[in-house]
């Protein structure tokens, strides 16, 4: 099993010394399409803002939480301080949710000792562990990390080839009502369904309790779906976020042939093509 996950109690130990890992609050403001939490300002100590919304994405893209480009993303990595060697470790205010995103973002943007905080920072308050009001200031780079452009994503158009001829299996972690097209997308201008082909795990069923299941779980559901190691997966979801949670998902069963369709449903929708 990779080592991308880190739980409360190691992380707080990890603080507590020389040099202490860089702490990452990927959370992502209260919305229709996210779970509602209590937002009281408090997080993790040391920590520092992770912006999905306004910096880790593209301002121009017509699609949320679109891929930045790479100097984009070079220079929000430079003014939040991080360099490609850096130990970092990404977290969200639901447990698992938004956090994923980040790590996807950063590993294969190149930096290498990325780790999530399994259960986020609801996981952290339960073990009455310590806490800070706001976000540390960060120490920005004298110049931008070196980082590579994102190999795995990939387009509608490259989606929308696959139907013919299959060169990977979409797996989108939306609900199943809203795979099927039986309820409604939260944003209201979209309207339901999934890309014919695509097969569907939902993201919960991933989870526990705001923890990722075992390897072993995660592996057994892949599994039932009929997704074996060798086979190329490509995630999708509404607009990209909770997709992280199924790639994680994969990586920690061993998966390693994977994709995100960035876009997701909410491209595929906007692109005018048809549902399934």
């Amino acid at each position: 099993m990779p080592n991308l996950l880190i739980s409360a109690p190691e992380l707080a130990k990890r603080l507590e010394q020389a040099s202490p890992p860089k702490v990452l609050d990927a959370s992502l403001p209260n919305s229709p399409i996210a779970p509602f939490v209590a937002q009281d300002g408090c997080t993790l100590p040391g920590a520092l803002a992770f912006d999905i919304e306004r910096v880790f994405s593209d301002p121009s893209a017509p699609f949320p939480h679109t891929l930045p480009a790479l100097e984009s993303l070079q220079e929000a990595c430079r003014q939040l301080g991080l360099s490609i060697d850096d130990e970092i470790v990404v977290f969200d205010n639901r447990g698992v949710f938004s956090a994923p995103r980040a790590y996807w973002l950063l590993t294969q943007a190149g930096f290498t000792n990325v780790r999530l905080l399994d259960g986020g920072l609801p996981g952290w308050r339960a073990q009455s562990l310590p806490m800070q009001q706001g976000y540390s200031d960060p120490t920005p780079l004298a110049a931008p990390p070196i980082l590579t452009s994102n190999a795995s994503v990939v387009s509608v158009d490259d989606v929308e080839a696959n139907i013919a001829t299959p060169r990977f299996t979409l797996v989108d972690a939306r609900s199943a009502g809203r795979f099927s097209g039986e309820a409604p997308e939260p944003r209201p201008e979209l309207s339901s369904g999934h890309v014919p082909g695509a097969c569907n795990l939902p993201f919960p069923e991933v989870l526990e309790n705001g923890h990722f299941k075992s390897p072993e779980a995660i592996a057994r559901l892949l599994h039932e779906r009929g997704l074996s190691p060798e086979d190329h997966l490509t995630f999708s979801c509404g607009s990209g976020i909770t997709a992280c949670i199924l790639w994680v998902a994969a990586e920690l069963a061993g998966y390693k042939r994977l994709s995100l369709f960035d876009g997701s449903w909410t491209a595929w929708v906007m692109s005018g093509r048809h549902a399934g």
